[in-house]
């Protein structure tokens, strides 16, 4: 396979039969740098193969059902792991389990590595995030959603005569038909747009009018003050990767990436070195799988994993360069 760009078609045809061949069996060497030079050779690269996983999960859990078998996935294959190489752990993430859903009161709550699809009454779909919750108010005039801790997707239902509004910790987003995704975090709340337009207001939007955000844009009402900002599709592909059940990273500091694969864990992953905590890292995992990240990380940096009662530690290796 060709390393260059090309297309949007071909780019997904490409990306689709990568997935594919990944999925079947372990790459060699000279795959996987094959690979790895095509993932980085364009920022849609990225995108189009985290698409690919995706829908091979669907097609093959499709075809699990229908045969009426009740097999697994593939299991990911072992990979010479390195600081730039992608690889990815295909496994089926688990919706049911810890999800709770009050009737009365409209509220659902999803588990620690959980993801939740669900259609509302006017056709509108709510996607949870992994220990997330959200309260559901739909009454004749308007369609209000608070999101009370964690993040979710939403994809709206045209209603021009009931405005549907996201609250969350004082902001207020407005949409008439889009699809966006709302996450509460400890620097603030964020608003990042997929397709359509949102209107932000709120006492957390920092201004009196809304502020309308556009496809690719995130608006964060941070602590330090609101502020906008311009995405590429490649990184909104990969803030949105765990509607799929999947962990994109693409040039994080090692110690961000832990954390976000702690939110899915019991399991928790520390790094005991600042330093390696700050290094750039690549990968693609599924969600709750500690171990595999641990294990990539461990493998890409010479370093290894130590396991401390419900702590996977990553430490450096003595004499180990550094990145």
């Amino acid at each position: 396979m060709s390393a260059g760009s090309g297309n949007g078609a071909d780019i997904d045809a490409r990306a689709a039969a990568w997935a594919v061949r990944s999925a079947e069996r372990a790459l060699d060497d000279r795959e996987q740098r094959e690979l790895d030079a095509w993932l980085t050779a364009d920022s849609r690269h990225l995108g189009a193969y985290v698409r690919a996983q995706a829908l091979w999960l669907d097609i093959d859990r499709a075809v699990a059902l229908e045969s009426g078998a009740r097999r697994a996935v593939p299991p990911a294959r072992a990979r010479n792991w390195r600081p730039f190489a992608m690889a990815a752990s295909l496994a089926l993430v688990v919706l049911g389990g810890a999800t709770a859903y009050d009737h009365l009161a409209g509220r659902v709550e999803t588990g620690r590595s959980e993801v939740r699809h669900m259609v509302l009454e006017d056709g509108s779909t709510v996607t949870l995030n992994g220990d997330s919750a959200v309260q559901i108010r739909y009454d004749d005039k308007v369609r209000q959603v608070i999101l009370r801790r964690g993040e979710a997707s939403f994809e709206v239902a045209h209603n021009s005569k009931r405005p549907f509004v996201v609250r969350a910790e004082g902001l207020d987003v407005r949409a008439v038909g889009t699809e966006f995704v709302v996450g509460i975090g400890a620097s603030g709340v964020e608003v990042t747009v997929e397709e359509g337009v949102v209107a932000v207001g709120g006492t957390a939007s920092g201004s009196a009018a809304p502020r309308y955000i556009r496809r690719n844009e995130q608006f964060v009402a941070a602590t330090t003050g609101p502020r906008k900002e311009v995405l590429d599709a490649a990184d909104v592909e990969r803030r949105i990767a765990w509607r799929k059940g999947l962990l994109v990273f693409n040039g994080q500091q090692l110690g961000d990436a832990a954390a976000e694969v702690n939110r899915y864990s019991d399991l928790r992953v520390t790094i005991d070195d600042p330093t390696l905590a700050r290094a750039e890292f690549m990968g693609v995992f599924k969600l709750g799988d500690a171990r595999a990240f641990a294990g990539a990380a461990a493998s890409a940096f010479n370093g290894e994993v130590i396991r401390r009662g419900n702590e996977l530690v990553l430490v450096r290796q003595q004499n180990s360069p550094s990145h």
